[in-house]
């Protein structure tokens, strides 16, 4: 079992002008929205806590309205909201995911927490990434790009960190998990980044894939 932690802090300068990104409506609800509901139905998840900033006291409200466990960040960044708010935690293992990822599915999430404890459960931190290639095809722009293995990768804005394993509070290197997903290379950045994931969830198999929360 794991706990999870839905990052909804960042400014979303990339978006441009309107509502806070977690908020920004894909379909018929907003961004963030997907997220809670594949982490909610996951069986490996005993505990959603998510992590504001001063940045988004919207999605703050709407979070607390729904009932959710919300710590509010100084907005120091991803890492820095994070972090702080980890090392207050219990220590546990904690799944990582940004509010800005909509196709993630329970079983995806469910999927990483059973194979950290069957595999990876030596690493400390699993930073999760998918090939550059599957962001590319689907339209969509990496927020960054790095080699693994001499092969092109992204962030697929997913991180497993097991705090019990950590003694001075300071992250270690991660171990870098790449996972041939199209659902996680759907990270919404840019406004054409969400016109892409419009299209995308008109298109029936990933209609499929949103029903597996």
């Amino acid at each position: 079992m794991a706990r999870l932690i839905v990052m909804a802090g960042g400014r979303g300068v990339r978006m441009g002008p309107g509502a806070e990104k977690p908020l920004r409506r894909l379909g018929n609800k907003p961004l963030i929205e997907y997220v809670l509901e594949a982490t909610l139905n996951a069986s490996t998840i005993s505990q959603v806590i998510c992590i504001t900033s001063q940045n988004t006291p919207n999605t703050t409200k709407y979070l607390q309205s729904r009932g959710f466990s919300v710590l509010v960040g100084r907005g120091d960044g991803y890492y820095g909201d994070l972090l702080t708010a980890l090392w207050e935690m219990p220590n546990d293992l904690y799944v990582v995911c940004s509010a800005d990822i909509p196709f993630i599915s329970s079983s995806d999430v469910d999927g990483l927490v059973k194979g950290y404890d069957e595999r990876l459960n030596t690493h400390p931190y699993v930073f999760v990434a998918v090939p550059a290639d599957l962001s590319r095809k689907l339209g969509l722009t990496a927020s960054s790009r790095f080699n693994i293995d001499g092969k092109e990768a992204c962030p697929a804005g997913i991180r497993l960190i097991d705090t019990r394993q950590i003694r001075d509070r300071r992250l270690p290197a991660p171990y870098i998990l790449v996972v041939n997903e199209p659902r996680l290379a759907v990270n919404i950045n840019t406004p054409e980044d969400l016109k892409a994931a419009e299209a995308l969830l008109k298109t029936m198999p990933l209609r499929r894939l949103c029903q597996d929360r």
